[in-house]
């Protein structure tokens, strides 16, 4: 039986018709900054958007869109994959993203945390895991903004100290006073997640705000561990914390490859790959 159902336009199409009927203009002309927002509009309406089809709705080349995704993708809005991109995983979806690897990492943290220690946690789903680890220990002292780790010592034998502030998308606390307050702060260890760790880059994140925290407890830390999959290998994002020098100890699961390698032993910092 031969269909009769039409397709609809596009939520990106409708949204650019009617810029180009307030503007006057054709979608070709839009800023990189319009284009962008509308491209994160046809995301969050469809879930998953195709290079080709926003080409063709934008009236840019399909470069053009693959630059624009890029940049978006980097700056953590969206996830960019082959063909096109999709909607940001939310924290508790990517908690469920290569879990036995994530628990790997976790463990192997956990024994290099001796008791006594006051550790800081980052925010992040494999530190959200270190936390969940740590929080079976006694003596113990976590220091976190993220509400995720903070709430695996809810029960706990150890104690939480939960850095104050606005609540981000992510389930962590920024801007929450002067800094000051942080620098106060004396860290055994510090447990950094990622968003990506490269040759070139170092260790670079999605958020601003996020990153400036870290700095601040970097500077209160004995020694800081780096707890990152191997997805994260060769990858860049916006902010950069520093270059490879900024770590001590590098906690993955599966060994990093050449060039990141030897970058690492330049910088020396220790690398320990988590038991399969």
């Amino acid at each position: 039986m031969q269909s009769t159902s039409t397709v609809a336009p596009s939520f990106l199409e409708a949204t650019i018709t009617d810029l180009e009927t307030r503007t006057g203009r054709g979608s070709g002309s839009l800023p990189a900054d319009q284009r962008r927002s509308h491209i994160l509009e046809a995301v969050r309406s469809a879930g998953e958007v195709d290079v080709r089809r926003l080409a063709g709705d934008l009236g840019v080349s399909q470069m053009t869109v693959r630059r624009d995704l890029s940049h978006l993708d980097r700056v953590g809005l969206l996830r960019r994959v082959h063909g096109g991109a999709t909607v940001r995983a939310s924290p508790t979806a990517r908690s469920e993203v290569m879990p036995a690897e994530k628990t790997g990492i976790a463990q192997a943290v956990a024994g290099l945390v001796q008791d006594g220690d006051v550790v800081g946690i980052d925010v992040g789903s494999t530190c959200t895991a270190v936390a969940h680890q740590l929080a079976l220990r006694e003596g113990l002292t976590a220091v976190t903004t993220s509400l995720h780790a903070a709430m695996a010592f809810q029960n706990s034998p150890s104690r939480c100290v939960l850095l104050g502030g606005i609540v981000t998308r992510e389930g962590s606390l920024v801007d929450g006073g002067p800094l000051v307050h942080r620098r106060e702060l004396n860290l055994t260890k510090l447990v950094l997640g990622c968003g990506g760790v490269s040759a070139d880059r170092g260790v670079t994140y999605f958020d601003l705000g996020e990153t400036a925290i870290r700095e601040d407890l970097v500077e209160r830390s004995e020694t800081v561990i780096l707890a990152a999959d191997h997805s994260k290998f060769e990858v860049d994002r916006a902010i950069t914390l520093g270059g490879l020098g900024v770590v001590d100890v590098l906690v993955t699961d599966a060994e990093p490859p050449q060039r990141l390698a030897e970058a690492l032993r330049a910088a020396d910092v220790e690398v320990v790959v988590a038991p399969a």
